[in-house]
């Protein structure tokens, strides 16, 4: 019988990290915030996850002045949070285009060199 718990299944490592992301669609721009992130993708908290299958750019800003820039598309959204597990309202994102080097940055992550203090909800401009 198989014990593993799924999050541990993963391919990827996710880091837990609250930074702040400008995400541009075809309809516009607005600012929310990453929960979690991979190489491969990530969770964005914001109050109007957008439908799935829709693309995006967005900029993921780091601390000391570094962000990347990112093509992707909203795999799943989930519009309503979760009082149960504490998952905040938001979307599932996969990198489309992303480059080697933010690839590495962002798996550069993972040993702890980056932690988060943005701990600021999501606002649209």
């Amino acid at each position: 019988m198989d014990t593993v718990a799924p999050a541990n299944k993963r391919k990827h490592v996710r880091i837990e990290g609250s930074w702040p992301v400008v995400i541009l669609t075809a309809h516009g721009a607005f600012v929310a915030e990453t929960n979690n992130v991979t190489t491969q993708g990530a969770y964005i908290v914001c109050d109007k996850p957008l439908p799935s299958k829709t693309e995006l750019r967005l900029f993921i800003m780091f601390p000391n002045s570094r962000y990347v820039e990112i093509l992707a598309k909203v795999v799943w959204a989930y519009p309503y949070g979760s009082d149960i597990d504490n998952t905040p309202c938001g979307m599932g994102i996969r990198f489309t285009r992303v480059t080697d080097a933010d690839r590495e940055f962002i798996s550069s992550l993972a040993s702890g060199h980056l932690k988060s203090d943005y701990h600021k909800r999501s606002t649209s401009i």
